[in-house]
C-alpha cells in the first residue's frame, strides 16, 4: 500500500489527520520534530534537515500531506529554518523520490492586511497581502507549489487554514474551520484527479464568513459544518470597531511589530 508522509504529525492538526488516517484505513508514515502528546507513532525529524527528509520521503511515499513548521509568527531565523527551508526540502525531497502530489498548509494570514471585510467577503482573486513574517513563508511555500507543479509536474493542493481552534469571538466564529471539514478537504488533495497546483481557503459554512472559495477552485468538496452549529460566540454578533485587532482581516497578527525588536514583543 502506498504511503502518505504526514509533517506536523505531533500538533494540533496533525494529531487530528494521524486519527482521521487510521479510521480510513490509510497507510501513513507520520513525523515531527518533537513526540507525540497522545503516544502515538512518529518519528522524529528536523524538515529543515534535507538528509532527514530525504530518508522519510524514500519510504514508499507516494504523497505528502505537509502540516510541519511554525503555525505563528515568530523571528526570521526561526521562520526561515521551520517554514522556508523546511518547505522547500518537502517539494525538493519530493521532486527527487518522484512522489507526484502534496497538499501544502497555508494560511489566510497570506491576505491579512486586507480590510476586514463588511459587504464582500475576501475570494480566491484577492491579492497577496500577508500579515507577518509567517504569513511571507505560508506565500513562498504556495508559490514553490505553483514552480514545481508548473516545471515538475508536482500536483499541490496549497489550504489556506483559517481559525482551526475553538472560536472565542464573533470574529474567529466568522473564520472558523471544523477539523473535520479541514480532514475532508485534505483527502480531496489526495484522491482528486487532474489536481494540478489550486489554492483554496479551508473554511467552514460559516454565517458573515469572511473569505470565500471564488472563482470556483473546481474541488470535490463542501464543509459540512459551520460555526452556527456551536451555539456562541455568534458570528452575526457585530465586530468591535475600537478594537485594532477587528480592523485588518489578520486581526492580531496584523497589529504586532517585528518579532526580532524585542521592544515590539
Amino acid at each position: 500500500m502506498s504511503t502518505i508522509l504526514l509533517t506536523g504529525a505531533s500538533g494540533r492538526l496533525g494529531t487530528h489527520m494521524r486519527r482521521w488516517f487510521a479510521q480510513k484505513g490509510r497507510a501513513v508514515l507520520a513525523t515531527d520534530i518533537r513526540p507525540a502528546e497522545d503516544g502515538g507513532a512518529v518519528e522524529i525529524a528536523d524538515l529543515s534537515d534535507r538528509e532527514a527528509v530525504d530518508r522519510l520521503m524514500a519510504r514508499d511515499i507516494y504523497s505528502v500531506v505537509h502540516l510541519g513548521g511554525m503555525a505563528k509568527e515568530a523571528g526570521w531565523q526561526t521562520v526561515l529554518d521551520a517554514n522556508i527551508i523546511g518547505s522547500y526540502n518537502i517539494f525538493e525531497s519530493a521532486r527527487k523520490a518522484g512522489v507526484k502530489r502534496v497538499v501544502y498548509a497555508s494560511t489566510y494570514h497570506v491576505v491579512g492586511m486586507h480590510p476586514t471585510p463588511t459587504d464582500a467577503p475576501i475570494d480566491l482573486d484577492a491579492a497577496y497581502r500577508p500579515d507577518s513574517l509567517y504569513a511571507v513563508s505560508k506565500a513562498f511555500g504556495e508559490m514553490l507549489g505553483r514552480l514545481y507543479f508548473d516545471k515538475f509536474g508536482i500536483e499541490c493542493l496549497a489550504i489556506r487554514i483559517c481559525t482551526a481552534g475553538d472560536p472565542g469571538t464573533p470574529r474567529e466564529a466568522r473564520l472558523w474551520l471544523n477539523r473535520d471539514d479541514l480532514a475532508t478537504l485534505i483527502e480531496t488533495g489526495l484522491d482528486q484527479p487532474d489536481l494540478g497546483h489550486r489554492i483554496v481557503y479551508g473554511i467552514s459554512n460559516n454565517p458573515r464568513k469572511m473569505m470565500v472559495n471564488e472563482p470556483d477552485p473546481g474541488l470535490d468538496w463542501a464543509p459540512a459544518h459551520g460555526s452556527a452549529e456551536l451555539g456562541k460566540p455568534d458570528p452575526l454578533a457585530p465586530l468591535d470597531e475600537t478594537d485594532p485587532r477587528n480592523r485588518l482581516l489578520g486581526g492580531a497578527f496584523s497589529t504586532w511589530g517585528h518579532q526580532d525588536d524585542k521592544s515590539d514583543l
